[in-house]
Order: structure tokens, then sequence, then C-alpha cells
């Protein structure tokens, strides 16, 4: 008799590997993960290279961004089936390879649109690499072991970005805005012997693809966030605009609708009819809707306005991470005992608080304040990153807590999506207006160029020799007034979000709730000597 290959695949570990190996795995799995999520803020410190290189407008740029975050956030779900079902080192490996050879060659890109290109890509084979580096981890693991390896995961997970942004901007001392993309290309592809040797397969084949949900799901967010992003250069009522709105919006439609009448959902919409999940997920995508957006933009503001060098902008965003880490100790520990309503509409008021600073701070470009208002922000994003994840794996019941994992991955990676192409749509529609009267008597071509983003502009005012200093000076006053604009709609985000989840959130926590099911009583036993 032989065994049939899905009865091997889905087989347990016959024994836990030696403790070398563990640590070898953690380290690539978490190299990997680190490599995946610090490439989607290393850009942010780039972005006035890249533009003034590429000749990039302010919307390529964003793009440049979104591309990535864009295609990781709509195939994460699908990525994560596809691992369970050809296996996780196979899943991880071509992750590696598509990130890492994508990465590696948008360093070399002549146009923002090769650019653009080249990070959609990269950010499909990131999708391929985040859901297997915590998977891997629990199947290598014993159980007595495994609570250390997703410790240390997620410490990964929450530093990355700001390692992300520190790598890019000591690179950008030395090096030209390509070298950032260098780094995590050979960086992936160096992991993946390490992957071939380490990792198992630990795969199941009888699980099935959502393959029309996934690509309704990439439809309905490149329609939405190409609409967005479109708006301030051609107006809200173009077609330009209504147009990829509304085909998003139907797509976003025909997912729910997949969704709910597929027997294989990638994504099962019904399970948010947990008021737990529900605000678990409004809450963490406002955290990432507006986090996403203050990578993106402030680090081009410190290089713009105040003229930092790339590494400093990057140190400046440390202050976020000292806010954070008071912020996590405090309202964590308080949040466990007495449930998440408090901390959640705290966390997110104070990050509301710190993008006000930001805003009034656009205005001044004194350190102090955006330092503190750095932290004060930090402070909401720390308090409020427990009781978002806590939300969302208590909204469902213990045997869906892969569901649950995956929802606040995509919450996280959709919010990010959105709120860098809104909140960069405000900063552009107010750039361009408060810039055009400066552009009067500059030659259509150079205000033209102008117009389309500060790294443009630069180059523009380069052409002017010195009388391109006053360009810059109006460059940066613009650019500040639409940071400022950007940011204040941001804390308006907010404080709405946390209003919302302090009235919905449960105000005690009560594991169990949600599956709590009606129970029918027993017969009684009817006592002895009754009839």
């Amino acid at each position: 008799m032989s065994t049939a290959p899905a009865a091997r695949d889905a087989s347990a570990p016959a024994a836990a590997p030696a403790a070398g190996r563990l640590r070898a795995i953690l380290v690539l799995l978490c190299t990997s993960l680190g490599l995946v999520i610090a490439a989607n803020s290393s850009l942010a410190v780039a972005l006035p290279s890249v533009g003034a290189d590429l000749r990039a407008d302010q919307g390529a740029l964003t793009w440049a961004v979104d591309a990535y975050s864009l295609l990781f956030a709509a195939l994460l779900l699908p990525a994560g089936i596809a691992a369970d079902r050809f296996g996780q080192r196979a899943l991880l490996v071509g992750g590696l390879l598509v990130f890492g050879g994508a990465s590696l060659a948008s360093a070399f890109a002549g146009s923002a649109e090769v650019l653009i290109a080249l990070r959609a890509v990269a950010g499909a084979g990131a999708a391929a690499v985040f859901p297997v580096t915590l998977a891997a981890l629990v199947s290598a693991y014993p159980p007595e072991r495994r609570g250390f390896a997703v410790a240390v995961w997620s410490g990964v997970s929450a530093g990355g970005a700001v390692v992300g942004l520190l790598a890019a901007g000591a690179l950008l001392e030395l090096f030209w805005w390509g070298s950032v993309q260098v780094l995590f290309g050979v960086g992936a592809l160096l992991l993946v012997p390490g992957a071939l040797v380490l990792v198992g397969q630990h795969r199941d084949r009888r699980l099935s693809l959502d393959l029309p949900g996934a690509l309704l799901a990439v439809v309905a967010l490149t329609g939405l966030v190409y609409g967005v992003l479109e708006a301030p250069l051609h107006g809200w009522t173009s077609g330009r605009v209504l147009v990829p709105i509304a085909v998003g919006a139907l797509a976003g439609v025909g997912f729910v609708l997949r969704e709910l009448r597929t027997d294989s959902p990638a994504l099962d919409v019904r399970a948010f009819r947990s008021r737990g999940l529900a605000v678990g997920s409004l809450l963490v995508s406002a955290q990432f809707f507006t986090a996403f957006g203050l990578f993106t933009l402030l680090p081009q503001y410190l290089q713009v306005v105040p003229g930092y060098s790339p590494l400093q902008a990057a140190l400046v965003l440390l202050a976020m991470s000292v806010g954070a880490g008071i912020g996590s100790a405090t309202m964590g520990a308080r949040g466990a005992a007495w449930g998440w309503r408090g901390p959640a509409a705290t966390g997110l008021l104070l990050m509301a608080a710190g993008f006000a600073g930001l805003s009034l701070a656009a205005g001044d470009g004194r350190l102090w304040s955006v330092l503190a208002a750095l932290v004060l922000f930090g402070a909401g994003f720390g308090a409020s990153m427990v009781p978002g994840t806590s939300l969302i794996l208590d909204g469902l019941p213990p045997e869906r807590r892969s569901v649950a994992s995956a929802v606040n991955d995509i919450t996280r990676e959709v919010g990010g999506v959105l709120g860098i192409a809104v909140l960069s749509s405000v900063l552009v529609s107010t750039y361009r207006e408060d810039l055009a009267p400066a552009l009067v008597l500059l030659p259509e071509p150079l205000a033209d160029l102008a117009l389309d983003g500060a790294g443009p502009a630069q180059a523009a005012a380069g052409q002017l020799g010195p009388a391109g200093a006053d360009l810059r000076a109006a460059v940066g006053d613009a650019f500040a007034s639409g940071l400022a604009d950007a940011f204040a709609v941001a804390a308006c985000f907010l404080v709405v979000a946390g209003l919302v989840c302090g009235a919905l959130a449960p105000s005690r926590r009560r594991p169990g709730r949600h599956v709590r099911r009606r129970q029918v009583p027993a017969p009684r036993t009817p006592a002895r000597g009754t009839a």
C-alpha cells in the first residue's frame, strides 16, 4: 500500500528540529519579513531624489509607493491560501525571487512608469513572502517554544518600517536612490538558498484558490486609488476620475457578492457581523491609513522645506518610536484588564492630536514642534496597536483565528494604500493652488514642471540660475501648506474613527462571548419519590 501525496503533505512533522536549526529558521524568516516590510517604507525617504532624477510628478511618486502596497494588499490572502496548498517552501522561494529580482531591476529604472511597474511586481512577490514567514515559524517550532518565535516575528513586523527608513537614509548619504532597491533586491536573493534548505513544504493540495475574488480585489483597489490620485490634476467631476472610481466601486461590490456566494471564499465577509471584528478592522485601518501617509509625506517635507538630508529626515521619525513604546506599555496592560474600548478610543484621539500638531508645525518648521507631535502620534499608535489586533482576533471563534489574522493584515495594507492616496491627493491639490501665483512670469514648460511636484520643481529652479532661489522658496511654502492640509484631514478622520470605536468597541473583555451559543437545558431528572 502507498501513502497518498495529500495525506503525506498534510501530516504533522515527526520531530522538532534541533536548537541550532530552529535559530537559523528564525533568522531566515524574520529577515525575509523585515525586507518586505522595510521595502514598503524605505522609498519614502528617497522620493525627492527619485522625483528630481526621473522628472516624476507627485502623482507618479505616490504610485511608486502605492503600487507596492496595492499588490501586496490585494494578493496577501490568496498568497496565504496558495502557500497552504502548494507548499510553504515553494511560495517563499518564489516570492523572494520575484521580490528580489524586481527590486534590483527597479534600481536602474529610467522612467517613473518603469519604476512603478517594477514596484508592483515587487509587491506581488512580497505578498507571497509575508504569510509564509509566520506560518513556517509555527510549523517548525514546537508548541513550548513557539511563543518566543512569534514574539520575535511580531517585533520585526512592528519595527521593520522604521529600520527601512533608517537604512534608506544612510544609503542616500553615500549613493544614489537606486542603492536602496539594490540592498533589498540582493538581500532577498541571498536568502533563497537558505529557504530551500531550511523551510519545509507543509502543504494541503485539497485547498482551493479564489482567483476571481483576488482579481476583483485588485480591480477595486486600483480603481479607487487611481481615481483619488487623479482628482487634483483633473477635478472630481472629470471622467478620468469618476470612471475608475465607479469601476473600483463596482468591482468592490462584485468582490463582496463573490465571497458571499462561493463555497471557498478567500475572505468570508460574513465574519464582519462580529462587532469586535468590525471595530477592530476599523481601528487598524484608521491607524495605517494615517501612518502610511505620514511615512510617505513627512520625509519629503523634511527634505524639501527645512532642507534635511535623507538620513536626518529618517532620524527625526525615530521620535515616533519613543512615543509608541510609551503608549504600548501603558495602554496594553490596562486594556487587557478593563477591555479595549478606552485604549482604542484614546489611542486614535492621541494620534489625531499628533497630526494636528504636525499640521501646525508644518507652517513654522521648528524641529521641536515636529518631534513633540511625533511622540504624541507614536503614543497613540502604540496605545491602539494591541486593541486593534486583539479585537480582530477575539472577534472570531478560535477555530477561525487564521481568518482573523488574515483580516488584520489585509485591513492594515488596504488602509495604508488608501491613506497614501487620499493624503497625497490633498497635498497635491493645495500645492498646485498655492504655487500657481508664483509661476506667472515663468516660461510655460518650467511652470508645468514645477506644478508636477517638489522634485521636478527643484529641477526647474536649477535651470533658472540665481533666480531659482525664489522658486525654491515658493515650492517650500506651497508644499508646507499642502502637508498642513493633508495632516489636518488625517486628524479629523482619526477623531471620527476614535469616537466610533469608543462607542462600539466592547467595554469589557469577555473571552468567548462571540462563540457563546444558545444552550438547550438538559431534561430535569425527577427527584426520588416523585411521579
